[in-house]
């Protein structure tokens, strides 16, 4: 008896999984499909759809526009949905190459950050009627593609001057490589709204113009893929910003999408580049506005930082920072040395707290000493072949 009860029950716990499989199943099939309520077109042919990771589905149409009141929907067990009749319709939907379903209509499973694709639908004799590809953007702020946070940033901003030029940088994560699909840049929140963006045939340049006139801005993607360099074509260096410029990067990997925007003033990313030093004398040195500066320097005047880094303590050049070190703030071009002193200096725009250049090095010449200390030994020779002769 004891034998018997414990086979039924080991029966029962066999079979348990394909009854629970079954219920599963039939409780799918009765579902009707949850659509998406946020989707929007990137490009044309490419259709971007806003997830929050519950699992949902979105409608694409072969010809016409799609009916969401249409009934008889059913999930059937390779989890493609269907309706009832669209099999005598003579359309072919496809997927990488295998085919999906017949109809005019095709539901597509979006859920977390998975489901997307390409999707093609033919007519029976595989002419190709129409492509779509379908992107997915999760609504949450985690980030996947770039490297960075909310609190630093993803992207870096610089310009060398006020000429309306500047470029922003990127790092792609160690575990994905993203592709710019779209560029939108703009100055002024509202102008940023009312945006109108057009790439050129090679897909890299981009070209965004607000309906007011007041913002025409251009940007080139690298062809490292890590940055884009752009021009502001309404900017003006002798006036003041009154807007922030507004520049969203939408990336992608495989058929994920994700957005990355950051606003910023020009005069707050500029960053002049390396000054030029020169030797006066044995014991000054002076140095000049980079040329790539805006003149006349009257109205864009620079400060400097001078490092004075005594003899060779620090093996680290410029960077060093140590009890062997003095860092002086100077309006300045010119400046005394120490004898045994390598001098460093950088430079920032004197009326806005942007980005300091990079450090310039310079170690004075020892002509001067050089050539003392051969009087020196000459007096000496002279002095020790008078002994000598006495």
């Amino acid at each position: 008896m004891f034998d018997c009860c414990l086979k039924m029950r080991f029966t029962l716990l066999s079979i348990l999984p394909t009854l629970l499989g079954i219920l599963i199943l039939h409780w799918a099939k009765s579902q009707s499909p949850k659509f998406t309520q946020s989707s929007w077109n990137l490009l044309p042919n490419v259709v971007v759809v806003n997830v929050d990771g519950s699992l949902v589905q979105h409608p694409l149409t072969c010809l016409g526009s799609f009916n969401r009141e249409e009934e008889g929907w059913r999930r059937d067990n390779d989890w493609v949905w269907r309706r009832d009749g669209e099999e005598d319709e003579e359309i072919l939907w496809m997927m990488g190459g295998e085919e999906k379903k017949k109809g005019n209509s095709f539901l597509v499973n979006l859920e977390e950050r998975t489901g997307g694709g390409i999707f093609t639908c033919h007519s029976l004799d595989k002419t190709l009627l129409k492509n779509t590809t379908v992107l997915v953007k999760h609504l949450d702020e985690e980030k996947r593609i770039l490297e960075g946070s909310t609190r630093t940033g993803f992207m870096k901003c610089l310009t060398r001057n006020y000429q309306g030029e500047f470029h922003c940088s990127w790092k792609f994560t160690p575990t994905r490589f993203g592709t710019v699909m779209f560029v939108k840049v703009a100055r002024g929140l509202s102008d940023a709204e009312n945006i109108s963006c057009s790439v050129d045939a090679s897909g890299q340049q981009w070209t965004c113009s607000s309906l007011s006139g007041q913002s025409d801005i251009m940007c080139s993607v690298n062809s490292s893929g890590l940055g884009v360099s752009c021009v502001d074509r309404q900017y003006c260096p002798y006036a003041e910003e009154t807007d922030r410029i507004t520049l969203t990067i939408y990336m992608r990997t495989n058929y994920l999408l994700e957005e990355y925007s950051k606003r910023f003033y020009i005069s707050e990313i500029v960053k002049p580049d390396n000054v030029y030093i020169k030797e006066v004398n044995s014991s000054t040195i002076e140095w000049s506005y980079p040329v790539s500066w805006n003149r006349p320097i009257s109205y864009f005047p620079l400060s400097f930082q001078v490092k004075e880094i005594e003899g060779r303590k620090c093996k680290n050049g410029c960077t060093c920072d140590s009890p062997y070190t003095e860092v002086h703030t100077t309006e300045s071009s010119q400046w005394s040395v120490k004898a045994k002193v390598t001098v460093c200096v950088r430079a920032q725009d004197a009326l806005c707290d942007s980005p300091w250049s990079d450090w310039t090095e310079y170690r004075l010449s020892n002509k001067g000493n050089k050539r003392g200390r051969q009087e020196k030994k000459k007096k000496k020779k002279k002095k020790k072949k008078k002994n000598v002769s006495q």
